[in-house]
């Protein structure tokens, strides 16, 4: 009860404080103590664990909290729980001895533990406490460190590379938690040991007088500088390891630590790679970046007439002709300034020498490598010979074909007018004087002779698509569209819808125009009634315009729908339909020129819908 009155104040109880700040002193000790204490109740459950028993054994307090203590010794090294009970009840004292403890991870450390009995007022045994030093020779080391020397292995533990620091006889003092993890050990087995325990056999003899050339000269450095060197684990398997020696001068003289790189994975990406590079169907040659070769596969062997071992190590320019060497180290400079996936010598020739002397015409990519020793620059090298002959005779023949086509057509159209003449003079000179048969039979020929001009015209016109004259134009696609219909459509009474998003923006307008006008006139040329519609819709795609034109006529059936683009190909008796089977074959070359398409749908319920893409960006003039 709190008093009403301060005069009438009983004063406090001077106990309860002493006890209260004796429980917080004992705390606080408890706490600060470098070795771990820990208390037990009599069934062997831990109660009371502080911060050093953290440290120590690895576990939060959350983690031990009512487990049996015996779990933080290996089996046997410990009296049981009942003897040691028995024990502290008869008073016999326990006192401290060395066993081995068990840490966080399954690592089982060297320490000296000392186990006491908790009584209560009446001396009746309520608990254990435990007090546990760790006992290591990592420990007894460390308690002789200056304060910067624990900083500097605090730092060499917290390395994520594995640290080993030796002696000058090999012996290991100091080791990492990530020295434990490569190799298998726990650190107790390896400190004091010397360094050969972690090489492989075969290596052993030579390790001493290595170490023994370092040690006259100590430098940071890498070791086995163009060797492959390896490591050896615990349970005797090898791994490839990179290692790194770095003199650390100490009162006791000088000491090496190594950072030890596992690069297995390293290794076995690589090995694919090379595999990759091996299997390429081209020549591929890696080199460095003053130019000396350090991988080529089969296919450079064979393409260039050189063993593996006569390239390797050698520099990039004995496979260039001699005229072309004098600037290839600076253009190679040029590239390993500015790295990138790309072609070699754009807009050059480029030729490779083979070790018989002769020479031929190669493409070649260029490819960055990013490895541990730098840039790399992988080289894809393809023999064009064969292909650039190939071109070269294609382009020859194709110019043939062109001057045959030119002068058939100019050759073929003279004597055709004069036969058109002749038979236009026989219709006028004979009006009355022939029957109607023989009037007929001239009106056939007139018709036919035009077909056949209109043939040659086409023809001259497809050996040309691809290559019409005109230059690029601002365009108004949808006005282009309807001019063309109502030039096609003057006379009949067919209808035109656009649909979608029409551009207005530069193109090739002359072959545009012969496209839509082709699929425009084919539609009401071959439409089966007096009257019909045309629609004609537009969207787009990232690189083209893509566009359709469907009409409500006959259709075109499925099974003659790529028939319809081959040269000299109608689906009706040209007697019936005029025209040459030429103007699907011209639009359909027009297009893919450009790196367009054009395919055949049917529409629904009748008719046909022709689909073609046209390039948004234009990239080149047409000649």
């Amino acid at each position: 009860m709190v008093p009403t009155n301060s005069n009438d104040a009983t004063p406090p109880d001077r106990h309860d404080d002493v006890t209260a700040d004796t429980s917080s002193l004992l705390a606080s000790i408890v706490n600060s103590s470098d070795d771990a204490i820990i208390a037990s109740n009599l069934e062997g459950k831990i109660i009371s664990w502080n911060r050093a028993a953290s440290r120590i054994f690895g576990y939060p307090l959350a983690d031990v909290l009512d487990q049996p203590f015996a779990l933080l010794f290996p089996e046997g090294q410990l009296p049981d729980l009942a003897t040691l009970v028995k024990l502290l009840q008869q008073g016999t004292p326990i006192g401290q001895f060395e066993t081995i403890r068990r840490c966080q991870g399954g690592n089982e450390l060297p320490t000296l533990l000392t186990i006491s009995p908790i009584c209560d007022h009446q001396d009746i045994l309520r608990g254990l406490s435990m007090i546990v030093r760790d006992f290591s020779e990592g420990y007894r080391i460390a308690t002789r460190l200056t304060q910067s020397e624990r900083h500097f292995r605090q730092v060499v533990d917290a390395a994520p590379n594995a640290m080993v620091m030796i002696d000058g006889r090999g012996c290991i003092e100091m080791v990492n938690t990530q020295t434990e993890i490569i190799f298998g050990y726990n650190r107790t087995e390896l400190l004091g040991k010397t360094m050969e325990l972690l090489i492989p056999e075969r290596f052993r003899k030579h390790h001493p007088g290595l170490r023994q050339d370092y040690f006259a000269v100590p430098t940071t450095r890498a070791m086995g500088s163009g060797r492959d060197l390896y490591g050896l684990r615990k349970d005797g398997s090898e791994f490839p390891v990179e290692i790194g020696l770095n003199p650390i001068e100490t009162t006791d003289g000088i000491k090496v630590l190594s950072a030890i790189v596992d690069i297995s994975e390293r290794k076995r990406q690589e090995e694919r790679f090379r595999l990759v590079v091996e299997a390429a169907p081209n020549a591929m040659v890696m080199i460095d970046s003053r130019g000396y070769m350090e991988m080529v596969n089969a296919q450079t062997e064979q393409l260039f007439g050189y063993a593996r071992e006569e390239l390797l190590g050698k520099p990039m320019e004995i496979l260039i002709p001699e005229r072309f060497r004098p600037q290839h180290p600076g253009l190679r400079s040029s590239y390993f300034a500015t790295p990138s996936t790309r072609a070699m010598g754009g807009g050059r020739d480029l030729f490779g020498l083979r070790k018989d002397g002769s020479e031929f015409q190669v493409e070649i990519g260029l490819n960055p490598i990013h490895t541990a020793e730098g840039i790399k620059v992988l080289s894809a090298i393809v023999d064009i010979s064969e292909r650039k002959r190939f071109t070269d005779e294609l382009s020859r023949r194709n110019q043939e074909l062109n001057n045959f086509a030119y002068v058939a057509s100019h050759d073929l159209k003279s004597p055709l007018r004069g036969v058109d003449q002749l038979a236009t003079w026989l219709s006028e000179d004979l009006v009355g004087k022939i029957d109607a048969d023989t009037d007929e039979h001239l009106r056939l020929m007139r018709i036919r002779i035009k077909r056949m001009e209109r043939l040659l015209d086409d023809l001259l016109l497809y050996f040309r698509a691809g290559q019409l004259g005109g230059t690029i134009e601002h365009v108004d696609f949808a006005a282009l569209v309807r001019d063309v219909f109502e030039l096609c459509c003057a006379e009949r009474p067919f209808s035109l819808e656009l649909d979608g998003n029409f551009p207005i923006c530069p193109t090739h307008k002359v072959p545009l125009e012969l496209v839509f006008r082709n699929l425009i006139s084919n539609a009401l040329k071959h439409h089966d009634q007096a009257s019909g519609k045309i629609l004609i819709r537009a969207s787009h795609t990232e690189h083209f315009f893509e566009f359709a034109v469907a009409d409500d006529g006959p259709g075109i059936a499925e099974e003659h729908r790529e028939r319809v683009f081959t040269m000299f190909q109608t689906l009706r008796p040209r007697d019936e339909v005029e025209g040459s089977g030429m103007g699907l074959a011209i639009i359909k070359k027009t297009i893919e020129s450009l790196g367009g398409s054009i395919r055949l749908d049917g529409n629904h319920p009748r008719g046909a819908v022709f689909h073609f893409s046209w390039p948004r960006q234009v990239s080149r003039q047409l000649s």
